[in-house]
């Protein structure tokens, strides 16, 4: 009797499919939503909406005579796409290159091309509270007005345009800051210096945090340091990294975003109590 051969099968490349090696490794066997939502093509479901309304937004409300009115890691990723010759459309060029990296990284993964709506509407409830917090946090380490997106004279926009400015901080921050250095810092350390995925991910959120802080105006009008100012950012970046870190990119993107959209809100809420 002819003895039938097993078909092997090839796991899924998770330690790819969130920019690097962090999520997949600190949720293995989760299962259920915990999985599902770190996804890239679950992420990329979830942050579509956010992408789009952004690149609607730079030509509707941000466009200026003197140019665009976006925050700095947009800008960033924009005047990098012009020095290699793609100026015509550089502007909207980064949200069509994150939507490409996300489904790169689904297919490298070899996880189904599925999307469950259910876990996307989680989603958003789970960012939602991740940004309270994060709001919360700043209030009690700034005793003042929450801060918000910068790059750009946020409290001369009008309230639309914040909210775009908002959006794009959240997406763009947290794929410079999380995703492009987690996955670089992760694998200088871990890959080619041999350190453990614990350590080399515990340098990935320090370093990214000091670098998040950096990017920031932390000094006030004669250009001392705001201390107080200084260490929420650095807080902040150690919270998206943990949420990066535990709870994939597009946890942390939304998050980002949320906080930002409720700052903008809270500030345009103020400005009218002072007037």
């Amino acid at each position: 009797m002819a003895k039938q051969k097993r078909k092997k099968t090839r796991p899924a490349r998770a330690d790819s499919a969130q920019g690097g090696f962090s999520s997949a490794h600190f949720a293995q066997g989760q299962g259920g939503y915990w999985d599902e939502s770190r996804k890239p093509l679950t992420s990329l479901a979830f942050l579509l909406p956010l992408i789009l309304l952004y690149q609607i937004q730079i030509a509707r409300l941000l466009a200026t005579s003197e140019g665009v009115l976006t925050n700095r890691a947009h800008l960033g990723m924009v005047r990098l796409l012009e020095l290699v010759g793609m100026s015509p459309k550089a502007l909207f060029l980064p949200g069509f290159l994150l939507i490409a990296i996300l489904l790169t990284q689904h297919a490298w993964s070899r996880r189904p091309w599925r999307v469950d709506l259910a876990t996307v509407v989680r989603m958003h409830g789970e960012s939602l509270g991740w940004a309270f917090a994060v709001l919360v946090a700043s209030q009690l380490l700034l005793r003042a007005a929450p801060v918000a997106a910068s790059g750009v004279d946020f409290a001369s926009l009008p309230l639309a345009s914040r909210i775009a400015v908002a959006i794009g901080a959240g997406l763009y921050e947290e794929l410079i800051f999380r995703m492009t250095m987690f996955y670089a810092i992760g694998t200088l350390f871990h890959d080619l210096l041999g350190l453990s995925r614990k350590h080399a991910m515990a340098i990935a959120v320090g370093l990214s945090s000091i670098l998040f802080m950096g990017y920031h105006s932390i000094h006030d009008e004669s250009g001392a340091v705001v201390w107080s100012l200084a260490f929420f950012y650095f807080a902040a970046g150690i919270a998206f990294g943990l949420i990066y870190a535990r709870r994939g990119f597009g946890i942390a993107a939304g998050t980002h975003a949320f906080y930002d959209i409720a700052t903008a809100l809270l500030a345009a809420t103020a400005a009218r109590g002072a007037t």
